[in-house]
């Protein structure tokens, strides 16, 4: 599962870091972060883990989640940011 959240991150991180409009980005929020996103998916499989895995799993997930969200803000910036200087 730590592979998993991994992989996930670092797709995730790079694909925000690729988006270069708003519905870009909000097309890979709900990808990873989404009701069926990866990450969602990830974290329904928890259940199936010890008792003595889970906090740990769980603080590891809510890390990831909360870099991804992070990292989309920062994205919108950028592109909100890249939009203004286009229009100029």
């Amino acid at each position: 599962m730590k592979e998993q959240l991994a992989k996930i991150r670092a797709q995730a991180l790079e694909a925000f870091e690729q988006a270069r409009d708003s519905a870009a980005l909000d097309a890979l929020r709900v990808q990873y972060l989404g009701k069926k996103g990866e990450l969602t998916a990830v974290l329904k499989q928890m259940g199936k883990l010890s008792a003595e895995e889970r906090p740990a799993m769980g603080q590891l997930a809510n890390e990831v989640r909360a870099a991804l969200e992070q990292a989309i803000d920062r994205a919108a910036v950028q592109v909100e940011q890249a939009a203004m200087d286009a229009r100029l």
